[in-house]
């Protein structure tokens, strides 16, 4: 073996042994917080719907009503009429609100933008019509 073979050999092994070093600061430094984010978020989501906002913009009621169900946790039963309708529901909530509010404000902006109601049938389910006796207010946009 040559000088040049004992420089490279000697090289890489203290590279291999800072790497063996190193690898207990990374997982300080860096994998440690990149995780405890990750569970963090992971609570976040988990939880019971905390506050949030919403803001749609020209949307249809078939973009509207799967975010209803999703917040709800209703199963919906849509009026066919419902599902051929072509209405512009633009929903802002820019400020944070609970779960009971977004769900309200939902149900209030279908019904004023677009003629739909949304009536429990029980705990567990929604009846989705579109009722066109009802003024509608035409949204800015």
């Amino acid at each position: 073996m040559n000088i040049s073979n004992r420089i490279d050999e000697a090289q890489h092994n203290r590279a291999l042994s800072l790497g063996r070093q190193a690898t207990p600061m990374i997982m300080k430094k860096i994998l440690l917080p990149l995780f405890a984010s990750l569970s963090l978020c992971f609570c976040t989501f988990a939880a019971d719907y905390p506050a949030g906002s919403i803001n749609l913009a020209n949307a249809t009621a078939q973009q509207v009503l799967p975010i209803f169900k999703e917040i709800s946790g209703l199963e919906l039963v849509v009026d066919s009429r419902v599902k051929t309708l072509r209405v512009s529901i633009t929903f802002l909530s820019p400020e944070a609100k609970s779960k009971a509010e977004l769900i309200a404000l939902i149900e209030t902006t279908l019904r004023e933008q677009g003629g739909i109601v949304i009536t429990r049938l029980d705990d567990k389910k929604a009846s989705v019509t579109y009722n066109d006796a009802l003024p509608i207010k035409k949204t800015k946009g």
